[in-house]
Parts: structure tokens; sequence; C-alpha cells
């Protein structure tokens, strides 16, 4: 009978965290994937592998992590081909997981654009930290990125394979009190890009071209040996570099640079309501 209870319970919980999951709170959301790897229901996906399933991965992942899954399928399961290969939950290949749930301490912080959850828990006897951020889509909670020891997923690169890949683009646009950037990811993974920067005196950085993708972003191959990165940042935002400052001799005014300029994650919007660069 005892074992009777624990499976209707953990089925209970399997079924409220695919069919309430805008009730949860982030903690609630990190302690269920850990709750379900001590207890899985019979024929049930379990952890994040049961909220990342095609067929709901919508309400629990931000899209940007939708994205990313969606990629990572395509690629397949083996090592050679796969973005990602392992669990994200949890350190190594196996656990045990009911030494996970006895152990398991969750502490949250937030700020004004994200909440992250760390989970604390050790596993045969090693200790074991996973970062979850999540950010606010749609008005609720989803998971945006997950850190564990030795990765962050919005450090990896993943790209449909070309059969897969959308033909249509995925648009990120920023825009600040002086700076402004549209970054449109392509079906081959590069990304047509403009920016326009008004910097000190009236003197701006601008430019716009067609990058390639490259580990962590972008770059732009320019006249003069310019070479402009635009890289991912740690909190979603991206970061323009110019080496030697090549490129700016081309982008920018004489008081402006290029190398350094950021577009925060927070100055993100509605590309719908981006004004024309240099309009």
């Amino acid at each position: 009978m005892t074992g009777l209870l624990r499976f209707c319970g953990v089925m209970l919980l399997y079924v409220l965290a695919v069919s309430s999951a805008w009730a949860q709170s982030p903690e609630d959301t990190v302690r269920w994937v850990y709750q379900s790897l001590a207890a899985p229901g019979v024929g049930q996906p379990a952890g994040l592998a049961a909220l990342g399933s095609p067929e709901r991965r919508a309400q629990f992942f931000s899209r940007r992590m939708v994205e990313f899954l969606a990629a990572n399928d395509d690629r397949g399961t083996e090592s050679a081909t796969a973005c990602i290969d392992f669990g994200l939950e949890i350190p190594g290949n196996d656990f045990d997981g009911a030494e996970i749930l006895r152990s398991l301490s969750l502490r949250s912080e937030t700020t004004p654009t994200r909440t992250t959850v760390t989970a604390a828990f050790s596993t045969f006897g090693s200790p074991a930290r996973i970062e979850y951020d999540f950010v606010i889509e749609d008005g609720f909670w989803k998971i945006d990125d997950v850190a564990g020891p030795g990765y962050r997923v919005s450090l990896f690169s993943c790209a449909p394979t070309p059969s897969q890949r959308a033909p249509s683009n995925t648009s990120y646009c920023y825009q600040s009190e002086n700076d402004m950037m549209r970054l449109a990811v392509l079906a081959d993974g590069g990304a047509d890009f403009e920016f326009m920067s008004w910097q000190s005196n009236g003197h701006t950085c601008s430019a716009s071209g067609r990058a390639r993708a490259v580990q962590g972003g972008w770059e732009y191959s320019g006249e003069a040996a310019c070479r402009l990165r635009i890289l991912v940042t740690p909190d979603q935002g991206l970061r323009l570099t110019d080496q030697d400052w090549l490129c700016k001799r081309r982008m920018c005014g004489q008081r402006a640079v290029v190398d350094g300029l950021e577009f925060a994650r927070s100055d993100q919007i509605d590309c719908a309501r981006m004004p024309e660069i240099g309009g």
C-alpha cells in the first residue's frame, strides 16, 4: 500500500507539473525536477527531459531555449552530432535520486529581469550545484538557462542540421537611450545586423552587414582587415569587439568607438517597436 501511495504521489506531481506550469514558482519547478528523478513514474520521462519534451517545452522554457532544444533534437543523441548529450540537472551520467532528494536545498536570487534558483545536493557522496535562470515570458516564469560544473547552456552554439533549418529569420532588437541594434539570425547560422550608437560630442558608430557564425556569436569581415565580432554575453545581451580598432576607422566618428559596445538583455524590445536605424 505504501508503494502504491508513493507512486500515486509521484504521478500527481507529474500531472501537476505538466498541466499547471503557469501556477508554479521557479523554486517549485526546480524542486519538481529532482522529485521526479527520485521516484519517476512508470513509463514517464523525468527531470528536465519531462519538462522539455516537444509537446510541452514552450510551457516551461523561454523561446531561446525552445529553439535550442529543437535544434538539439534534430541533431540526434549521438555525442558526435548532438549539441548536448548529457542531463543538465545532474553532474555526470548517473545519479542516486533518493540521495539527491534527501540532500536537496534551493536558494533563489531575484533581479528586476530574472530569478536564479541554485540547487545544491549530493549524489554518490559528491556535492553538486546546478543553477537555473528563469525569465518572465508571456507573463510566466520560464527556464532561460541552466549551468553546472563546466557548462552553461547559453554558451553552447547549436543549429539545426541543414535539412531542418527554419526558412524564416529570428530577429533580436535592442534599444537604449543612445544605442540601437537589430540582429536577424539566418537559416545557415549566420546573421544580418545593423546598429547605431550615439557617443561623445555627437560622434556616432554605425554599420550593417552579414556576419558568419563563430563560437559564442558571429563575425563580420569588413574593409582594411576589420573583424567585428558580435558575442552573446552571459546575461543574453550582445557585446561588440573590434580588435586593434580596425573597424572603428570605417564605422565610427573620431571620438566614438565600437569595441566594447554592449546591448543589455534589459534593453531587448519587440522588433515591431524598433524604429528604422539611422532613419
